[in-house]
């Protein structure tokens, strides 16, 4: 019976798995891309291909994993992304060596899948390289493109990343940025790119040199080169304020200059232009700070198509760490209330010393995550003592539940010293959880380069948070305020993407367990979706090659002078397929110093730039003009940028950018205003306690754009108290908005014995360029550090890293009774439960007390802390006065979705008493003395509020507009409020997403305007929108009226000298052929030998044998020289004089030499200043003209000229101007029966000049010194005058000498004169008629001047030669003592 019973029992279960078999059938579906089976290695330089094969599999009984079976497979991995009753989904990754294969998936025995697979290998011998210029911007470095024809599959490529970087622009085009390392301290060509493949072979490529991208630049235009501070030894003002070293280009290429600090020949730091004029333009360069002694040098291109270094400094820097928290102890409470939710730990930490405004980190962190927490500096956290020794308690709002212990963390991120309370152990330990799914991904373009996002999630534990990890970017944090439908349990999450980021890499979902989920970008997600991976749209583009199409571009205006005013442009825009293009996005972002300043952008180490969020909000859009048939840009270019060509960026979809600079030079556009000034108000002179003040009296200076508003906010070293100030020039008690003087006075009644400090500066200049000082900065804030370094108002004053303190010594100083702060009497909350889906005010008042009194104006903050330390403040008010008695209150609006659904922690801290003591108060401690300290949230949470908190930007032409938020529903209206409107109108939606909206059809208006969100039951905030103006009032700048010299009556016995000599022009006077000159054109250019270079200082010494009438032994010698330059006030009262005495030669070529002298001084507060003054002597061997402030001059054969620029100079007053002196004489070796003369006037040939002429004998100098100079590179009219009544000439009978004075008004920048000279022979010689007249007795020629006429000095005899030859020896000894006594009696005239 046993036997058939067991018989029977197999017989059954055979017949059951028969029918199991039976019904465990599968179908596989394939949705891998067809094209990545037959493909190149994953990069250039790899040896085998890589794959990824997705497979959902159906059936009643789904796999948990998959069979395989093929050859070459290397590295399989089958991975179950997703399943449910009826479906697996599969990814199934491995690689391959070269060839062609086949790989079959499946289930065995019920079924599998096969592929074919092809491994290429690349071809390099059938590679072509096409290369474009190199080109140079600040954005870029140094830059190309290039193309790699021969390719049949997209192939990344391997290179060396420490040289240079590149990137793919589609179809085969890649984009190269040079590294500055590259080319620095190359010793090869270094623009060279090898592109790396197997078996360590490479694909070279070879760009010509920069030659015509950027300027080359001559040593001796580097000047006034400053380290700041000046000595080697520095002490930080600031943590990260570093050194900084100045210098000034006096190049006048009008096209971006590359400079770089150059770090022992390992880091190079870019200079960055800051405020100048063409010619004249100031360079700032950090100058890394390092405890060690370091050796900077500044590199830049030289003639040689390389980069010269000069101009060595070693510097070392004590870093301003401040102190740290080492001293510290840490202890830790926890509370739990089960009935309440409230699940907090309080980490305490005690005797902290030496406080002085940093930052503090408080964060948690899991074994497996990341720190997650806020920086914020005082008061948050402190709750007794003074910045002395003081004790910090901060309460972190944990979950009820969750998966792993943590540890809570308080950092000091200046100096990386940490207090962990490690291990902590949650109330209830959650140890079986399922992993959140995404059950949806989708991704909306709305255009100009956003995206929405909508993320389906199913959790079992519920949604805490979403975040978006841009690979090398700041983390984007998705909060339940985008919570669109369902709960944190089931939902959709919707939110906007900006499209410009080059590479996101993966989505973190946390958990309100605090579980941590990773999803990365390119990964399948669900089995209901088995075709759509996680993902941001591109943009599919049918045989598009933006370089190839792009047809032409242009300007509205070009060649743009952009002095003083922003100017609004147009770009045009045209593609050879214009209609492929019409529905692209197309931006274009200005990419030169001041636009790159404007969103603090940083590329010091010059690797090359990469978009990011910032930079989108400064893009302009196209829009396309069907009328015209193409695309039109609307732009402002900023006021006062460095000239010459305005560096620009396309950029299209799919993340590709194509750079001005490497377009055709027709395409670009050039800017040239006459100020540069990109650098924010700097402090100029600072005066300590002044007239018994406590405080700062500061000069602020903006001498381009001028002041228009700033803060600077002062902090106790003792108590912490602070005191905010408003910078505005009509708070100025003195001047104006380039040059004012500001009280910073705090109140020294009640007191105590301390130091104050400023800790923050924040200025802005009317074209919104900044300068800032932190004293410490916040490490986490994504503000570049080196930006803000090298926008320092200090810049001035690093030599006193103390400048920015006071202190104050009480003699009735007040202490506090046994070191007790301020006590907390009551603390309420309006509410102590949310609806954070709704719009709401809370409200708090608060009472506290001190013996000593509450000080005044010192108003603490309430913090309201989520659990993941999301934190918010409510800065408070006095609601009585300052007493031993203090209310307060404050009110803030709840972000939506905030503490959303733990809820949200209070705290208050900031109570400062007359003693010097502060005190606050953690969640912890308002718990114990019952009073609020938490806002729960964990109710209802509406999701229809409508909420605007952003917008895209509008212009003053008005059309479209995208607000994005939440709450936006199908049934919303939009309502527009404009400036003249009494109430609202409703306009026109388009298109509506919950988190995005298109109105159309916004009026233009140059005003604010104000747009709020309505539904049936509910209505949004109130959103301001402040359009971008667009101004197309531009017209190019006429150049002001040149001055011209007053009619003058012909001359002359004939009339002008003859026919042949010149001609009357009636109102202007005798105007003289070529050789003739003068008032009658009886005068003779002398042609002579080109003189001897004087190497010592810039003074032409001619020596002339005579001739015409005279006799050829008498032997003549003219001297003109440079002799000082002096400053005199409204009275033409000396006040300063310099002499030229040391002067730096260098020869240009052979005709034209350079002469560089540096006068130092003190300015008006004392520091030591300087002004360079270069002289170019240019010899003319022959007629030609020059153009010189407009005006065009003929230049004689045989005449020299003189072309000075001034640089800067301090005046000490600015009703002052300067006078540079000159001299010039003629002397003859004849000294008896001889006579001198010497005139001076306005010249009649129409060059609008004054003249002086020295005439002796027969023979005369003659100097014109025209009318008008360019000053700040404008051309404005000077006066030339002879100073012999003031300064006693050395005449005589045979030697004529006159002191002429240039007048030059008051300027900023820099002064440009062009005198010049020349030498006459007359056929009769001076006598005691003529003008100025000395004669010996035995002279007295009665020869009128109409008689004068002159011959040509030919070749001299060998004898003359000699005799010249002995002359110059002798007088090559007393020139420099010649000059000497001429500078004395300059200096003796002014006494």
């Amino acid at each position: 019976m046993k036997l058939i019973l067991k018989s029977l029992l197999i017989f059954l279960i055979f017949w059951v798995n028969i029918f199991c078999l039976s019904q465990k059938s599968y179908i596989f579906l394939d949705y891998t891309d067809p094209s990545t089976l037959n493909t190149y290695p994953p990069t250039s330089s790899d040896y085998g291909c890589k794959y990824l094969i997705k497979i959902l599999v159906l059936g009643a009984f789904p796999p948990e994993s998959l069979d395989y079976n093929g050859n070459n497979i290397i590295y399989p991995n089958i991975v179950q992304i997703s399943k449910n009753e009826t479906a697996s989904l599969f990814t199934v990754s491995f690689e391959s060596g070269y060839g062609n294969y086949s790989i079959s998936l499946g289930v065995t025995p019920w079924g599998e899948i096969s592929y074919n697979y092809s491994c290429i290998e690349i071809d390099q011998l059938n590679i072509k390289v096409e290369t474009n210029k190199l080109y140079f911007s600040e954005y870029t470095n140094f830059a190309s493109f290039f193309k790699l024809e021969g390719l049949i599959y997209p192939l990344e490529l391997s290179y060396d990343q420490n040289l240079y970087s590149i990137s793919s622009l589609g179809n085969y085009y890649y984009l190269v940025k040079f590294k500055t390392i590259s080319f620095i301290n190359s010793q090869t060509n270094p623009w060279r790119v090898d592109i790396l493949f197997p078996g360590s072979t490479a694909l070279v490529i070879f760009f010509n040199d920069y030659n015509g991208s950027i300027p080359k630049i001559d040593s001796q235009e580097i000047v006034d080169i400053q380290l700041r501070p000046t000595n080697e030894y520095y002490s930080e003002m600031g943590f990260q304020h570093g050194p900084l070293t100045t210098f000034k280009s006096t190049s006048t290429a009008l096209q971006t200059q590359l400079f770089f600090w150059d770090m022992q020949g390992s880091l190079h730091l870019m200079a960055k232009p800051l405020f100048g004029t063409p010619g004249n333009l100031t360079y700032t360069v950090l100058t890394f700070p390092s405890y060690l002694t370091l050796n900077y040098s500044l590199s830049y291109p030289n003639n040689n198509n390389s980069f010269s270094k000069g101009f060595v400094n070693p510097v070392s820097t004590y870093i301003e760490y401040g102190s740290g928290i080492n001293d510290g102890a840490a202890t830790l409470y926890h509370h739990y209330d089960n009935s309440s939710l409230l699940n907090i730990y309080s980490g305490s930490y005690f005797g902290l010393r030496n406080y002085s405004s940093k930052y503090f980190k408080y964060s948690f962190q899991q074994r497996s995550s990341e720190e997650i927490g806020v920086s914020l500096p005082f008061p948050f956290g402190f709750v007794w003592g003074n910045n002395s020794y003081y004790h910090i308690n901060i309460t972190k709002l944990s979950s009820l539940y969750s998966s792993d212990e943590f540890t809570l963390i308080f950092q000091d991120s200046i100096t990386g010293q940490q207090m962990k309370l490690s291990n902590i152990l949650p109330v209830n330990l959650v140890m079986n959880y399922t992993s959140p799914e995404i059950i949806n991904f989708q991704t909306i373009d709305i255009g100009k380069f956003k995206f929405i996002v909508r993320i389906n999630i199913k959790s079992q534990w519920g949604i805490n948070f979403i975040s978006i990890d841009p690979i090398g970017q700041i983390k984007i944090i998705i909060n339940n305020e985008n919570l669109i439908s369902g709960t944190i349990y089931d939902g959709i999450w919707e939110f906007t993407l900006n499209g410009l980021i080059e590479q996101y890499e993966k989505i973190t979902l946390g958990t309100l367990c605090d579980s941590f989920h990773f999803f990365y970008f390119g990964d399948l997600f669900s089995v209901n979706f088995p075709s759509k991976t996680i993902n941001l749209p591109k943009t599919k583009l049918k045989n598009f090659n933006y370089i190839k199409d792009l047809k032409n571009i242009s300007f509205l205006y070009n060649n743009i002078s952009a002095t003083n005013q922003t100017i609004s442009n147009i770009m045009f825009l045209n593609f050879t397929n214009i209609n492929d293009y019409k529905d692209q996005t197309i931006g274009l972002n200005l990419i030169d110093s001041k636009s790159l300043r404007d969103i603090t952008y940083d590329n010091y180490f010059g690797a090359g730039g990469s978009l990011n969020d910032a930079q989108l909000k400064q893009y302009y859009f196209a829009e396309f003009d069907s009328v015209n048939n193409q695309f039109q840009i609307r732009f402002n270019i900023p006021a006062n940028t460095i000239p010459g060509r305005l560096d620009f960026v396309l950029s299209f979809p799919n993340k590709i950018h194509i750079y001005s600079p490497s377009l055709p030079n027709n395409y670009q556009l050039y800017v040239y205003p006459l100020n540069i000034d990109i650098q924010g108000p700097v402090f100029t002179n600072i005066i300590k306690n002044p007239n018994g003040n406590l405080g700062w009296l500061i000069t602020i200076e903006d001498s381009i754009n001028g002041l228009d508003y700033g803060v600077i906010s002062v902090f106790g070293l003792i108590d912490s108290s602070t005191y905010n100030f408003t910078i505005k020039p009509s708070n100025a008690v003195k001047g104006n908005k380039w040059k004012g003087d500001y009280e910073i006075f705090l109140s020294n009644s009640p007191c105590i014995t301390q130091d104050y400090m400023i800790k923050f500066v924040q200025l802005f200049d009317t074209q919104g360029n900044s300068a800032t000082f932190i004293k410490y900065m916040d490490l986490s804030d994504s503000g570049p550090i080196f930006f803000r370094t090298i926008t320092n108002p200090f810049i001035y004053f690093y030599n006193d890293s103390n400048i920015n303190k006071i202190s104050i010594t009480c003699k009735n100083e007040i202490f506090g009774s046994n070191f007790i702060p301020p006590k907390l009497l009551s603390f309420s909350s309006s509410t102590s439960q949310l609806d954070v889906g709704l719009i709401n005010i809370v409200d708090f008042d608060f009472e506290s007390f001190d013996d000593q009194g509450i000080k005044e104006n010192q108003f603490p903050n309430v913090y309201l802390s989520t659990r993941n330390y999301e934190t918010i403040q409510c800065i408070s008010r006095n609601i009585s006065i300052f007493d031993k008695s203090t209310r307060f209150r404050c009110s803030i609006e709840i972000p939506i979705g905030f503490g959303y659904p733990n809820g949200i922690l209070l705290s208050v801290y900031g109570f400062i008493n007359n003693g010097g003591y502060f005190s606050g108060y953690c969640s912890q401690q308002l718990l114990e003395m019952n009073f609020s300290n938490f806002i729960s949230t964990n109710g209802t949470f509406t999701l229809d509020q409508p909420y605007i908190k952003s917008s895209n930007k509008i212009s003053n032409l008005g059309g479209s507009l995208w607000i994005y938020g939440r709450g936006f529903g199908e049934n919303c209206t939009v309502w527009v409020r404009y400036i003249d409107d009494i109430g609202f109108n409703q306009c026109e939606t388009t298109t509506i997403y919950s988190s995005s909206l298109l109105i159309e059809r916004i009026k233009p208006t140059n005003h604010s305007f104000t747009i709020v969100i309505k539904t049936q039951s509910a209505k949004s905030n109130e959103f301001i929108i402040s359009p971008v103006g667009f101004y197309y009032n531009y017209t190019a700048p006429t150049s002001p009226p040149l001055p011209t010299n007053p009619p003058k009556k012909c001359i002359g016995n004939p009339e002008c000298g003859g026919v042949n000599n010149g001609y009357c022009n009636n109102g202007i006077g005798c105007v003289c052929y070529t050789p003739w000159v003068g008032e009658d054109c009886t005068s003779k250019i002398i042609v002579i030998p080109q003189p001897s270079t004087n190497t010592t200082n810039p003074t032409i010494d001619i020596p002339i044998v005579g001739g015409g009438n005279d006799t050829k032994d008498n032997l003549y010698r003219s001297l003109i020289s440079l002799i000082s330059l002096r400053e005199l006030d409204f009275n033409n009262k000396q006040v300063k004089s310099f002499n030229f005495e040391k002067w730096v030669y260098s020869e240009i070529n052979n005709t034209t030499n350079k002469y560089l002298t540096t006068i130092s001084y003190k300015n008006s507060v004392g520091e030591i200043v300087e002004t360079n003054i270069t002289v170019v002597l240019q010899w003319f061997e022959k007629n030609d003209t020059v153009i010189f402030a407009g005006q065009t001059l003929r230049m004689n054969p045989s005449s020299i000229k003189y072309t000075i620029n001034i640089t800067s100079y301090s005046f000490a007053q600015n009703l002052n101007h300067l006078q540079l002196i000159m001299s010039a004489s003629l002397q003859s070796s004849k000294t008896d029966d001889i006579c001198t003369s010497k005139s001076f006037g306005n010249t009649s040939d129409g060059d609008n000049s004054n003249f002086m002429k020295l005439k002796v004998n027969d023979h005369s100098v003659y100097g014109r010194f025209i009318k008008r100079a360019i000053v700040d590179n404008k051309i404005i009219s000077v006066d030339n005058s002879i100073l012999d009544d003031s300064i006693n000439p050395d005449s005589n009978s045979y030697t004529s000498e006159t002191f002429i004075g240039i007048s030059i008004p008051f300027y900023s920048d820099s002064v440009l004169v062009d005198p010049d000279f020349s030498l006459l022979i007359d056929n009769s010689p001076a006598s005691s008629n003529d003008e100025n007249s000395i004669c010996t007795s035995s002279s007295s020629s009665k020869l009128s001047k109409v008689q004068i006429a002159g011959i040509i000095i030919g070749s001299v005899g060998f004898a003359a030669v000699i005799l010249i030859s002995i002359i110059y020896i002798i007088r090559k000894r007393k020139e420099q003592q010649t000059i000497i006594n001429k500078m004395k009696r300059v200096n003796q005239s002014a006494n």
